[in-house]
């Protein structure tokens, strides 16, 4: 069964696992620089949304049910809007391969999204087994 130490564990190396695919790529030149650059960008947008979010799951666990409700709902909106914002500022002034870049952020954004369900899960179960 995954406990929230194996979820961490699992995390850190996905995320390495996947950087590491990412630079054997460019390195044996089958991804050029851009493509690898523009991977790594986005990679490094969702890593930041999902410390923030990570963030905001922490501080409002331990509050009243109507306030860690809008700190998630509220959390969520600000992390979309952020990397909205984020994402048109880095594709207008930054050489990026655009393809790239949205489908490292889809796929990476994707992955943490479960990773952040599964973490409140295991709060959730925490608190009811008190």
């Amino acid at each position: 069964m995954l406990n929230k130490k194996s979820l961490w564990l699992f995390v850190v190396v996905f995320t390495v696992f996947s950087l590491l695919i990412v630079a054997i790529l460019y390195f044996t030149s089958i991804l050029n620089y851009i493509l690898f650059y523009s991977v790594l960008i986005g990679a490094s947008v969702v890593i930041l949304n999902f410390i923030i979010g990570f963030l905001f799951i922490k501080y409002s666990l331990s509050r009243s049910n109507r306030v860690f409700l809008t700190m998630l709902w509220g959390g969520m909106v600000f992390r979309l809007i952020f990397i909205l914002i984020l994402v048109l500022i880095l594709l207008k002034f930054l050489e990026l391969n655009a393809i790239g870049f949205i489908f490292s952020i889809l796929f990476f954004y994707v992955f943490y999204l479960i990773i952040e369900i599964l973490y409140l899960n295991f709060k959730k179960i925490e608190h009811f087994e008190r």
